[in-house]
């Protein structure tokens, strides 16, 4: 339950920030968004408490909210496609040109003939048009992270004896990767954007929660025996945004 919006004053900058109630709160924090800043209170704390630590904690948050907001725009420039007729983007890191065909036909069809070519009917709005080469691009890429997953997986699988049961391409918001207790391992979809080695990167850390449900060391030993530079990866990820679940 939301209990308003407030601001505190960094020098001569304002930063707002709403005051959000959360049951499960033990006690009282900060998350930190693209779009807003909320302070989580406990039930039962007087919102004092949040206003008292905002003013504490204000430089600190100002700077956080700073850096979210630049990997934000980092990430829309290397995830943001326009889905036009010769948009250039680039697939498991390799350049991809879409051409985009209006013809007359009754469903949009996807195929890759040395460039991405999508054939829509030529009696669709401009919106409408970009609509649909949207979804086909966007499930193409989706296939094609998947099946990149597929077979890393099951190579890891051999290779430790414990396989996901089950590989999901999404779309959340932040998260590259997660794996739950049900053991499904859940991929997001633009990491097809990405340089291949990093979708390895988050498959091999996913693959490892199989194993282990944490971050502790002997998680990281692991993830460092299937991927030596995965450092390297994990930086490239942490630079532009996101998080690894």
């Amino acid at each position: 339950m939301r209990s308003g919006a407030y601001q505190v004053r960094v020098q001569d900058k304002v930063l707002e920030y709403q005051i959000v109630r959360s049951p499960r709160a033990k006690n009282v924090g900060v998350r930190i968004f693209p779009s807003e800043v909320r302070v989580v209170l406990p039930r039962g704390v007087p919102v004092r408490a949040a206003v008292d630590f905002m003013e504490r904690v204000k430089g600190r948050v100002f700077r956080a909210r700073e850096r979210v907001l630049l990997q934000d725009e980092r990430l829309k420039s290397l995830t943001d496609i326009a889905y036009v007729d010769g948009a250039t983007f680039p697939v498991l890191g390799k350049p991809v040109t879409l051409h985009v065909i209006r013809e007359r036909r009754t469903r949009a069809r996807l195929t890759f003939e040395g460039r991405l070519v999508v054939r829509v009917d030529d009696s669709l709005s401009s919106s409408a048009c970009e609509q649909q080469v949207r979804r086909k691009v966007e499930a193409w890429i989706k296939d094609l992270v998947y099946l990149e997953a597929q077979r890393l997986a099951a190579a890891l699988g051999n290779r430790l004896g414990i396989v996901p049961s089950g590989i999901r391409v999404k779309a959340p918001r932040r998260q590259w990767g997660s794996c739950g207790s049900n053991r499904v391992i859940n991929l997001n979809w633009r990491l097809g954007l990405f340089p291949r080695r990093v979708l390895w990167y988050v498959v091999v850390h996913e693959v490892a929660h199989l194993r282990y449900m944490n971050h502790s060391p002997a998680f990281w030993r692991l993830v460092k025996m299937l991927m030596p530079d995965f450092e390297v990866h994990r930086e490239w990820l942490r630079f532009r945004g996101g998080g690894e679940g």
